[in-house]
């Protein structure tokens, strides 16, 4: 039984990782190169569910106990090569940041904002929106004349400058289509 101090889903408990009762819930094939699938309890988008510790009765996410056992650590996200959330292959899984695994996730067609983008709530929809489409425009359309600064404009419609950066370099409010703006 290897015991380790980790974080399970932000959730700081000192857990044990029965290695033997683990590896007893995977199908382990004869090939490296196989996706070794979780037998057991899953969650709702399919990810293994594994019992640890005993005094709180925490779970951890199978493939993150799969890293512990193989690499000895638990790094804040555990990625998978073959893009199978059952899989606890070592040699499918590495180490990442929350960031490398999100763009991993939207650059294989998973992350929640590709596979179900009506819930990304943009522009003037967003509940913390200070700006409509109207005023997004009218900030482009007046940065673009070179008659007035980022400043100013951040000022005129109560954002940071930095908002106003992103919005006349298109990194925010990219959704605002350029043929309203010309019209």
């Amino acid at each position: 039984m290897a015991e380790t101090n980790i974080v399970p889903d932000s959730v700081p408990v000192k857990i044990d990782v029965d290695s033997p009762r683990f590896w007893s819930k995977v199908a382990v094939t004869a090939s490296d190169d196989d996706c070794w699938e979780w037998q057991a309890a899953t969650d709702k988008r399919g990810y293994g569910r594994f019992s640890v510790g005993t005094s709180r009765n925490a779970t951890m996410l199978a493939h993150r106990a799969a890293f512990v056992l193989s690499a000895g650590f638990l790094p804040e996200a555990v990625c998978h090569r073959c893009d199978n959330p059952r899989c606890c292959n070592p040699d499918h899984l590495f180490a990442g940041t929350r960031n490398d695994n999100n763009k991993d996730m939207t650059a294989k067609g998973r992350h929640w904002s590709v596979v179900c983008p009506e819930k990304s709530v943009k522009g003037e929809a967003h509940g913390s929106a200070k700006l409509t489409e109207d005023d997004v425009i009218a900030i482009r359309r007046e940065y673009a004349s070179g008659h007035v600064s980022q400043r100013a404009l951040a000022a005129r419609y109560g954002v940071s400058q930095r908002t106003v950066v992103k919005i006349v370099k298109r990194i925010g409010w990219r959704h605002v289509e350029a043929h309203r703006e010309t019209a």
